[in-house]
């Protein structure tokens, strides 16, 4: 089966394209509560979570009155521990507070999600692989 282009339309081509490449996840090493930690950027996830064992070990003061009910990638959900407020740093000095829900995490300390990315400037450059801070 062949198809053809429409009428106005012009073929692209991919800058890179590499059909069998697993491309990285967008992490990066930052400081919540001023404790080094593992970031993963997710453009996919609505809201940013951190890891229950990690924000004991940090210091936040946990709302438990206050839950979620997260779906992760072909899992059942699972309702958080509740929610505190962090200082992220990034870049050495870029300073953020936000709201985050307390959850249990494997592989990194945080998830930030689309509710800090936005807001703070965040760009991810998924063609090459990086991660865009605010200048």
């Amino acid at each position: 089966m062949e198809i053809e282009l429409a009428y106005g339309e012009s073929c692209e081509y991919w800058k890179h394209y590499s059909p069998g490449k697993w491309f990285k996840q967008a992490k990066a090493v930052g400081k919540i509560n001023n404790v080094k930690a593992t970031l993963l950027f997710d453009s996919g996830a609505e809201v940013s979570i951190i890891d229950t064992t990690f924000a004991r070990e940090v210091g936040c003061n946990i709302d438990e009155s206050q839950r979620q009910e997260c779906i992760r990638i072909g899992e059942t959900p699972y309702m958080t521990v509740g929610r505190t407020k962090i200082k992220v740093t990034l870049a050495g000095s870029l300073v953020y507070y936000l709201n985050v829900w307390v959850g249990d995490l494997a592989g990194q300390e945080a998830i930030l999600g689309m509710d800090f990315m936005v807001p703070a400037g965040v760009r991810l450059d998924l063609a090459n692989g990086a991660l865009c801070l605010p200048e």
